[in-house]
């Protein structure tokens, strides 16, 4: 006997919670991009048929599926949008605001979202042109927190 269910409650359901583990990794062209960060380089990804430049960098082009090569971009790139933040996450007044940015990375179609430093809020504006400051090589572990800012450049 076939039986069709229809309505999603008739399927086995149960109270509580479900415990769920996962480890999430950045894959191969994440891990690429997290090694050469802590040797102060920038990567993208360039398809080696269309030539487009993703960043973050891929293994693979999104519109035509061919592979990819990791190629060196400067980190240089300009602000897209951006808002400031007075509340922290308790929504209390932050002694100083936090400017969080979308960036658009130079030589790529892609973009980073991350903090604005060394400027006032007032002085922020769209297309201003932004450079990163990263952690001492000492302190780098490999992670995006490695870049600690974007400052005017």
């Amino acid at each position: 006997m076939i039986e069709k269910i229809v309505n999603p409650k008739e399927l086995r359901e149960w109270e509580g919670k479900i415990e769920l583990y996962w480890i999430y990794t950045s894959g191969k062209a994440g891990d690429e991009f997290f090694k050469k960060l802590k040797e102060d380089k920038f990567i993208a990804s360039k398809c080696k048929k269309c030539g487009r430049t993703f960043f973050p960098p891929r293994i693979y082009c999104e519109y035509d599926f061919s592979d990819t090569e990791f190629v060196e971009i400067s980190g240089e790139g300009y602000v897209r949008a951006f808002t400031v933040a007075r509340l922290d996450g308790d929504e209390n007044p932050m002694e100083e605001p936090e400017i969080y940015a979308i960036i658009d990375m130079d030589g790529t179609d892609g973009c980073l979202i991350h903090l604005l430093g060394e400027v006032k809020p007032e002085d922020v504006y769209i297309g201003m042109k932004v450079k990163p400051v990263l952690k001492d090589k000492s302190e780098r572990e490999g992670m995006i927190t490695d870049i600690l800012y974007f400052k005017p450049s």
